[in-house]
């Protein structure tokens, strides 16, 4: 048995996103290197018990954990609490965003020798953009400052939708976390990520885009440079909801596709009514549009291919 697992924390609003995600990290994961685990937070039901035998023929492990296990927080937390459910063999963990596609192996970040009392992440998108010009990015700066993220800590600012930690060291980082989110009672804008970079900046070791991968960052000409392995989902509309720029039709059509294969996922289909399907529409061309010129400057490139040189993996 592997020592090793990827896992993801959802609840059942998330359920076929995340298991379209799962299905392609065990596809692109070699034999033996790692399990593939989905913990759904929430009460066991019809629904969840399909969706078990579902992740079984798929060779993917189902969790299903009691709201309570959250202690009051939100469900974006449940990553904190992950040492409570998963297997005591697995020693090593790559945790992932349910709104992701995996797109190419995961071996060399499952693979990765990893030092004590250290984690890896990619950089977030702030992180690029925090010494900019302009009132959106001195408020950005400001907050920072505010919630404890020194100026020379500013632009390591990562992103928590995917993480690659040792269970020993996480089990330390998540309490310290829980207790930090708890004393500021909603003072961080972006919750358990702000409460990662304020007491664990330090202890993160950068890893490539490739992991991590924004999906407008298409629209910035560094997707073919960096080759992503996970594309990250991290605002609305998704690719789920309908084939919209920059993903277009082949990102959306294979959640279709999954649906197909099991009609009874289709009650997690939500459909579009027609006035939100043109307002995303417009919103993603014009989107486009601008992310283009912003993040496609020769400047904004050069500091992207900064990061990725600093990866550790």
């Amino acid at each position: 048995m592997t020592t090793t697992c990827c896992c993801y924390t959802v609840n059942e609003g998330y359920l076929l996103p995340t298991l379209l995600s799962a299905v392609q990290a065990r596809q692109h994961l070699s034999a033996g290197t790692a399990d593939v685990v989905i913990i759904c937070v929430g009460e066991a039901n019809g629904l969840t018990r399909a969706f078990e035998a579902i992740c079984r023929n798929y060779g993917i492990g189902f969790i299903v954990v009691p709201l309570s296990l959250l202690e009051g927080m939100p469900l974006t937390f449940a990553r904190f609490f992950l040492c409570r459910v998963l297997d005591p063999v697995y020693e090593q963990v790559v945790y992932i965003d349910g709104d992701t596609q995996v797109h190419a192996s995961l071996d060399a970040l499952v693979g990765v020798t990893l030092e004590a009392g250290k984690f890896l992440a990619a950089p977030d998108p702030m992180a690029m953009m925090i010494d900019a010009p302009g009132r959106l990015w001195a408020s950005r700066r400001r907050y920072f400052r505010s919630i404890g993220i020194p100026d020379g800590r500013r632009s390591s600012y990562f992103n928590a939708g995917v993480l690659r930690f040792r269970r020993s060291d996480w089990e330390t980082i998540s309490a310290e976390c829980v207790r930090l989110c708890r004393s500021k009672d909603g003072a961080y804008l972006f919750h358990d990520q702000d409460a990662l970079n304020v007491a664990f900046g330090d202890a993160c070791q950068p890893m490539s885009l490739r992991w991590n991968f924004p999906i407008f960052l298409i629209n910035a000409g560094v997707e073919d440079v960096i080759k992503p392995s996970i594309y990250h989902f991290m605002s609305n509309p998704r690719p789920w909801t309908g084939a919209f720029a920059p993903w277009g039709r082949p990102l959306h059509t294979v959640y279709r596709d999954l649906v197909g294969l099991h009609p009874d996922l289709r009650p997690l289909v939500k459909p579009l009514t027609r006035a939100k399907f043109f307002k995303y529409k417009a919103q993603q061309r014009y989107k486009q549009f601008i992310e283009s010129h912003v993040w496609g400057h020769p400047d904004v490139r050069a500091r992207i291919m900064r990061f990725e040189s600093q990866a550790v993996v």
